[in-house]
C-alpha cells in the first residue's frame, strides 16, 4: 500500500512539474502577428472604381449656359443631336446616335412660325449610326476620341404639286473623331469631324452633318 501511495503521489509531483514548464514555455513564446480585420481581397478591390455603364446627351446643347429661353417673341430651340451609350470600359463604349438631316443646332425661332417652334421646318429626314467609340484622355486639359461604325440616313423628298412623298436612303461607314481642350472648369473649345456614310455626296446641301466643327462652350 505504501508503494502504491509513493508512485501516485511522484506521478501527480511529475504532472505538476510538467504543467508548470509548458506553462512557462508558452508564456516565453512569441506572440502570433495580430491579424488585420480587412481581408487582403477587400483592400484591393477598394482601389477600383465602379464603371458609369451608360451616358446620353445632346451634342447640340447651347454653347452658353446662362442664355435666356424665352422672350416676347419666340422660344430658344435645338435640333436634335443625340447621342447614348453604353461602356464597356474606362475607355471603350458602344455608341449610337440620331440627328436630323439638316441640322441647325441651338437657334432662335419666332412665335409666328409655328413649323420654326415645332422644329418641323427643314426636316427632309435623318442621320442615325451604330459605332464603337474610344476615349483617349490625353492630360488633365485635353482628350480625344474616335468612333467607327455603320451609318443610315433617310431623306423624304416631298412633291406639293403631285401630293406625293419618295424616302430615299444609304447606308454606308460612319466614322467619327474629335478634341476638347479644357480653357477652365467653366470653358471648353472642341473640334470633330463626322462621316454618315455617303449622304453628303448623294444628297448636297440638304444634309450638314458630314464634316468639320467646332464650338467653343462656357457656363457660369
Amino acid at each position: 500500500m505504501k508503494t502504491i501511495r509513493f508512485f501516485l503521489g511522484a506521478a501527480m509531483l511529475a504532472t505538476g512539474a510538467a504543467g508548470a514548464v509548458r506553462a512557462q514555455s508558452l508564456a516565453d513564446a512569441p506572440l502570433p502577428p495580430t491579424l488585420s480585420s480587412t481581408p487582403p481581397a477587400a483592400s484591393a478591390l477598394a482601389k477600383v472604381q465602379p464603371v458609369p455603364r451608360t451616358y446620353m446627351g445632346n451634342a447640340e446643347a447651347p454653347v452658353w449656359s446662362g442664355m435666356q429661353d424665352k422672350s416676347a417673341f419666340g422660344v430658344y430651340v435645338t435640333d436634335p443631336k443625340l447621342f447614348a451609350g453604353v461602356k464597356l470600359s474606362p475607355n471603350v463604349s458602344v455608341e449610337a446616335g440620331y440627328a436630323n438631316l439638316f441640322s441647325r443646332g441651338y437657334r432662335f425661332a419666332d412665335y409666328a412660325r409655328a413649323d420654326e417652334v415645332a422644329g418641323a421646318l427643314g426636316t427632309k429626314g435623318t442621320n442615325s449610326y451604330l459605332a464603337g467609340r474610344l476615349d483617349v484622355p490625353v492630360n488633365d486639359s485635353l482628350s480625344a476620341y474616335g468612333k467607327l461604325g455603320v451609318a443610315y440616313s433617310e431623306r423624304t423628298a416631298r412633291d406639293q404639286t403631285l401630293r406625293t412623298t419618295k424616302t430615299d436612303s444609304d447606308i454606308g461607314t460612319y466614322a467619327g473623331m474629335g478634341a476638347t481642350y479644357k480653357v477652365s472648369e467653366k470653358a471648353a473649345v472642341s473640334a470633330q469631324y463626322e462621316q454618315y456614310g455617303n449622304s453628303a455626296k448623294r444628297w448636297g446641301s440638304e444634309t450638314n452633318n458630314s464634316g468639320i466643327s467646332a464650338k467653343f462652350k462656357m457656363g457660369f
